[in-house]
């Protein structure tokens, strides 16, 4: 098989030039693994365990290696090999537990831990670390204020400045949440000085603070020449792509550089479906693309072996700043020098003593990859290709009778897409819970474009700098390419049943990933059987899933959807169409939920306020259906998914006390916000610096049953992220707040008025909240008013998706489970 110089041409089973199989070097895998296995059981707890770990571990590899001095006597010698090999595995992974001691120990005794420990506010002088990402979910009616912009930045602390104190020298990871004009273009490497509330970062690990920032960074230092230079490079591949048709115009700078902050939702939605999303985010892809085409030109320019090397890092190093340091990007990057060492002295290497070697001391440089999924990711598909594509490419092009056989291309690009693929199983469980087949076909389909989208984009971006107007139609080359790959991720996402569900928790990946290890050692009938086996269920399960639905029950009206942290409820009108509130945040299942419910339209999209977790995916609430119109609180139009409302032409309507909507059976009416946005809010005590939630669209919505039915009337009140000031404004609407079913507000957060919940009277219940949030959702005291008020509370961390069927006694709650069928 011929593989790149990132992928390695000696993986096991590969042939070399006189035909016998070369040796694999295997020395570096298991240290390497510890120290990655080591890294992320430690680095989320504290500085003693880790410190503890460090010297167990540290006492166990010198006693390995004494005993490999002085072997005991009568020890036969075939042993000292694996006792050396225990050695390195021992001291491999006491290295990474100081590592990560060190690390975490500094973190401890820094300031910015003890400040975000009181929730103090304090001013810092932080030097930016990332590139700021855009965050989802502007305040709805404040999107027209400068503040209004909202940015995540990942920094590194440089001091802590006190008037009352000297400056306090202090660095450690920090992220910052900002309010303000002017963050979002920061580059990496700049130094600001910033003010905020210094707050508990949840999950532990380097990153113990969040800064919450409102107003925009001052005392701005220059960029680095370097991140100033990557700035100008990637400014003028976008000046180059601009002319493309959409979405080449924005994809081809994604491709090129990693630079996806402009591409559609919609678009980024069918390559996350589709599998693909690894094109638009730089890899090994990029990097094996970059090198290869560097020691190609070399090669026809017949320079040595160690100039072709140099030339090949140079380029290396320059997609390194432009791109900038993600996990993917530092693994293939580490991985290729490597290999290029190795070419540039005249060695033979092995493409998994790199790979071993790349995370080795990625993890011992930052022990917090180890727990980064973009990083697992990356070694895991590099070392799917390198140990599984080879012998796979061989079998299917060997395949008889010859008329199955498929040419060499084909077999290869199969090969390499259904290794990756399965390599990642385990962990791609992790981000969504589901086994897909979608991403097998459409990186199949995608593998002859991506080489000319990427080293015509690499063609391209280098022109941009020599020669703008010839980039321009340069461009069109990769663009072309780009739109096929975009039109094929958008026909496999539209693929009906591209994944069967599956637990998205530690269990469920480890599940999958036994699984996957027995069909890949297995041989012969055994392996067979459990192939077979496996084909049955998979076959059985999406028969099921076509012919004999379970879900929704019969006579369904009021679904919540678990969609994580977040809401999404939508309320049957009939004919395949709903009324949805809210959509949770992107990507976290609202289009899999109202699938499977049968709804292919929306009759209104109601958005109660502009919060990721609540409008996030609007993107996934259209996909493959329309809405009627939406309503929204006022000023909702300019926040993102307003914008992509707009585009999509769809009525946008603002939200006001006393506006009746009628769909289907149901009746809506608007109880809050009162009067026009930001009008006589202040009355009633719930004005519109409340915050966000407090703008939350409130409805009571009215089901009638049908003519001859038995059912009995049902209403329920739907509350978004309602708190205590518009509570206790709604308290004097008695005859609204009195309801069947309750939505409770703000996902059960301590922030609740006890009369209000007492007012509803609700026999039913419905906490839409996801697992194991970090927000301690739902809040004990909020649980004891809710269950004091009805044994009938559902939860969707708990039961999952839950249907309300109207009946002749009042409503019942039917669920399905976490884990989906």
């Amino acid at each position: 098989m011929r593989t790149s110089l990132l992928f390695g041409t000696d993986a096991p089973d590969a042939p070399g030039s006189d035909g016998e199989v070369r040796a694999v070097d295997l020395r570096l895998v298991a240290p390497a693994v510890g120290a990655w296995v080591t890294a992320a059981l430690l680095i989320g707890g504290g500085a003693a365990v880790a410190t503890g770990a460090s010297v167990l571990l540290t006492a166990a590899a010198g006693a390995a290696l004494l005993r490999l001095r002085r072997p005991a006597p009568g020890t036969p010698a075939p042993g000292t090999p694996a006792l050396a090999a225990l050695a390195a595995l021992l001291a491999c992974c006491a290295a990474s537990a100081v590592a990560c001691a060190g690390r975490l120990a500094s973190v401890e005794a820094s300031p910015v831990t003890a400040l975000a420990a009181r929730e103090a506010t304090a001013e810092l002088e932080v030097e930016v670390s990332e590139p700021p990402r855009p965050k989802a979910g502007a305040a709805a009616g404040d999107e027209a204020r400068p503040d209004a912009e909202r940015h995540v930045v990942r920094a590194m602390t440089v001091a802590v400045l006190r008037p009352d104190r000297p400056r306090h020298a202090t660095r450690v990871p920090v992220v910052l949440v900002a309010s303000g004009p002017g963050w979002g273009a920061l580059l990496p490497g700049q130094r600001v000085r910033t003010s905020g509330a210094v707050v508990p970062a949840d999950g532990g690990g380097p990153v113990r603070a969040l800064v919450l920032v409102r107003g925009p960074p001052h005392g701005v230092r220059p960029a680095p020449a370097a991140q100033a230079w990557a700035e100008h490079a990637r400014e003028r591949l976008r000046a180059a792509s601009s002319g493309l048709p959409s979405p080449a115009d924005t994809l081809l700078p994604a491709f090129v550089a990693g630079d996806a902050a402009r591409v559609p939702s919609s678009v980024v939605e069918d390559f996350r479906a589709s599998g693909t999303t690894h094109l638009m985010v730089v890899s090994g892809t990029h990097l094996a693309v970059l090198t290869g085409s560097a020691l190609a030109l070399a090669r026809w320019a017949r320079l040595p072996p160690w100039a072709a090397a140099l030339a090949a890092a140079a380029l290396i190093a320059a997609m390194l700043l432009v791109a900038g340091p993600r996990p993917s990007v530092l693994r293939a990057a580490l991985m290729a020098l490597i290999a290029l060492s190795a070419l540039a002295a005249g060695r033979p290497r092995t493409g998994l003593a790199a790979l071993a070697a790349a995370v080795l001391a990625l993890v011992l440089f930052d022990p917090a990859l180890a727990r980064a999924y973009g990083f697992a990711l990356s070694v895991l598909a590099t070392g799917g290709i390198m140990v599984l594509a080879p012998r796979w490419s061989r079998t299917l092009h060997g395949l008889r009778p010859r008329a199955l056989r498929p040419p060499r291309w084909v077999a290869e690009a199969a090969a390499v897409a259904l290794a990756a693929h399965v390599a990642c199983l385990p962990v791609l469980v992790l981000l969504r819970p589901e086994v897909g087949w979608a991403a097998v076909p459409a990186n199949i389909a995608a593998t002859p474009l991506v080489p000319v989208a990427m080293a015509g984009g690499f063609a391209t971006a280098v022109a941009a700098l020599l020669w703008p107007p010839v980039a321009a139609l340069l461009a069109w080359v990769p663009g072309l390419a780009v739109l096929a790959v975009a039109a094929i991720a958008r026909a496999v996402a539209s693929l009906p049943f591209t994944a069967l569900p599956w637990r998205g928790d530690a269990v469920g990946a480890l599940v999958l990933a036994v699984v996957v290890a027995a069909v890949l050692v297995l041989r012969g009938r055994a392996r067979r059987g459990l192939l077979a086996s496996l084909t049955a269920v998979g076959v059985c399960s999406a028969a099921t899933m076509c012919v004999l639905k379970g879900w929704p029950p019969q006579g369904w009206a009021l679904a919540a959807c678990d969609v994580g942290q977040g809401d999404a409820l939508a309320l049957a009108t009939g004919d395949g169409q709903a009324v949805l509130v809210d959509t949770g945040d992107e990507g976290a299942g609202v289009d899999r939920c109202l699938g499977d419910l049968g709804v292919e339209h929306l009759s209104l999209l109601v958005l109660t306020h502009a919060h990721a977790d609540h409008a996030g995916d609007t993107v996934g609430a259209l996909k493959g259906r329309g809405a009627h119109a939406v309503l929204a609180p006022g000023g909702f139009g300019a926040s993102s998914p307003g914008e992509h409302l707009r585009a999509e032409e769809i009525p946008l309507h603002a939200a006001e006390s006393g506006q009746v909507w009628a769909a289907g059976p149901w009746t809506l009416t608007v109880l809050w916000p009162e009067g026009a946005p930001g009008g006589s809010r202040e009355s009633t005590g719930a004005s519109a610096s409340a915050g966000d939630n407090d703008h939350s669209v409130v409805l009571h919505a009215r089901w009638s049953p049908p003519r001859g039915g038995d059912a009995l009337p049902m209403t329920v009140l739907l509350t978004g992220d309602i708190e205590e000031p518009t509570q206790r404004a709604l308290l004097g609407r008695p005859d609204a707040l009195a309801v069947d079913v309750l939505k409770t507000p703000h996902h059960g957060a301590k922030t609740q008025e006890k009369a209000f919940l007492e007012a509803t009277g609700a026999r039913l219940v419905l906490t839409s909240v996801g697992a194991d949030n970090s927000y301690g959702h739902p809040s004990p005291e909020t649980l004891r008013v809710v269950e004091g008020l009805t044994g009938a509370h559902y939860r969707t961390d708990l039961q999952g998706d839950i249907a309300v069927v109207p009946g002749p006694e009042g409503p019942e709650a039917f669920t399905r489970g976490p884990d989906r069928p």
